[in-house]
């Protein structure tokens, strides 16, 4: 079973950098930001009738990884990503409807399109988005194409992002709902082999 412990608790308040669950498996990271006013505007339009920089957010990203990079394009990296898009839309729904139900907004991003998933918007977050970096993540550029990738995973991953109208250590709690074992279960193993992750770029 995956791991019932969140985030851990700061003293006076949310912590001054990303929070994160700790991963049930290897295969599965979820971080807490919080929204301040700096990142609120650049996520600004995202949302249109829903002001970011108002009261507290928090943005949540779930990433899981990946057996193949996904900047080597093949049919094989593009079934296993269309099947683990789907699954993270199944855990952000789930999320959603945890805060929905506690009366508290939440939207989060449909990682085949980068729209928006319940908001009618003509704003986009792609999966490459040069806002990402803010979050751990890091873009490279390899000519060709671009790929995200971050220190847990290199390139062997694919995510998305929440965004959450609530106080942090609610949101914190609810993580726990994201960090479920990877659908991939023979993963675990290839996990442990030193060739089984991608680097990720060193930052620049």
């Amino acid at each position: 079973g995956r791991s019932p412990a969140s985030a851990p608790r700061h003293e006076g308040g949310s912590p001054p950098g990303p929070a994160r669950a700790p991963p049930a498996l290897a295969m599965c990271e979820v971080r807490r930001h919080e929204v301040n006013r700096r990142l609120a505007r650049q996520f600004e339009g995202l949302f249109p009738d829903h002001a970011l920089a108002a009261d507290t957010h928090s943005v949540v990203t779930l990433a899981l990884q990946t057996r193949h990079r996904q900047s080597a394009m093949s049919p094989e990296m593009l079934e296993e990503r269309q099947r683990l898009f789907g699954e993270l839309v199944e855990r952000m729904k789930v999320f959603r409807a945890h805060f929905e139900a506690a009366g508290h907004w939440c939207d989060f991003i449909d990682p085949a399109t980068g729209a928006p998933f319940f908001t009618d918007s003509a704003t986009y977050l792609m999966e490459c988005d040069e806002r990402y970096r803010k979050m751990g993540f890091e873009i490279l550029e390899l000519g060709c194409c671009r790929s995200l990738c971050n220190k847990t995973f290199g390139q062997c991953l694919v995510m998305t992002s929440a965004f959450v109208e609530a106080p942090g250590d609610e949101v914190e709690v609810a993580m726990r709902l994201l960090d479920l074992p990877h659908p991939d279960t023979t993963l675990a193993l290839r996990s442990s082999e030193p060739s089984a992750r991608a680097p990720a770029a060193a930052p620049p």
